[in-house]
This record gives structure tokens, C-alpha cells and sequence, in this order.
């Protein structure tokens, strides 16, 4: 009995985890995996000078950009257009089917939430359809 306790108090004492105030040992989630910890990821879709008009999954159309939380592996779909007629829709930057130079140029896309991600809409003016938005 007594070389078990002894056993313990050294195993403890040399323990590499942090320990509170009263000796008890705490759990380092720096170490331990914090992303493994963490329960959702955070999409902030930016619409580029509110020239669109945008919404996540199925959610209300808006022209204002928006954040939300989704959990890991998450498919989260997107839908957009112009906001009015004096633009035209342009493209997603930031989502799974933008691949290319080009971008993604489908109005209803969708992002994998693996990790935190922006996403941006560009709808440019009708009257320049080919003017590229700046990169959020």
C-alpha cells in the first residue's frame, strides 16, 4: 500500500498537464486538439457594397452582409442575385465551386464549413458587367 502511494504522488508530481491551485490536474486543450473542442465554425458572407442581394441556407434575402455559426462539416447552400436592375449578378469568391480565376458564377452554391470562412457576393453594374469586385 505504501509503495503505491508513493507510486501515485510521483506520477502526479511529475505529471507534464497544468494543475490548479489545489493540486488537481487540469486538461491543456492546447495539446489536447482545440479544434476537436470546438463546436462550430463561422461563416461571414460579405456582399460587396450591398450590390446583392443574398441568402444562406434558404434563410430571408438580404443585401446586408451576415455571420453565422454552423457545425463542423456543415454543407451550408447560398443563393444570390442582383439586388435591382442597375447591377447584374457576378460571381461567389470563397465558396466550394470557386475553383478559378473566373470564380464561382452559379447563383446557388454551397460551402463546406470545415473551417472558418468568408465568403463574398459581386454583383457588378449592369452597365460594366466585367468589373471584378475587390477581394474582401
Amino acid at each position: 500500500m505504501r509503495y503505491t502511494l508513493a507510486l501515485l504522488t510521483v506520477l502526479v508530481g511529475c505529471s507534464s498537464s497544468p494543475s490548479n491551485n489545489d493540486g488537481a490536474v487540469t486538461a491543456d486543450l492546447s495539446t489536447a486538439g482545440a479544434d476537436l473542442a470546438k463546436s462550430g465554425f463561422t461563416l461571414t458572407l460579405k456582399n460587396y457594397l450591398s450590390w446583392c442581394l443574398v441568402a444562406i441556407d434558404n434563410g430571408g434575402a438580404t443585401t446586408a452582409d451576415q455571420t453565422m455559426t454552423f457545425a463542423p462539416n456543415t454543407t451550408v447552400s447560398l443563393t444570390g442575385d442582383k439586388a435591382s436592375a442597375a447591377f447584374v449578378w457576378g460571381y461567389w469568391r470563397g465558396t466550394t465551386g470557386d475553383t478559378g480565376a473566373a470564380h464561382d458564377t452559379s447563383m446557388n452554391s454551397m460551402v463546406v464549413m470545415s473551417q472558418d470562412r468568408v465568403v463574398q457576393a459581386c454583383c457588378p453594374f449592369a452597365t460594366a458587367p466585367n468589373t471584378p469586385c475587390p477581394a474582401p
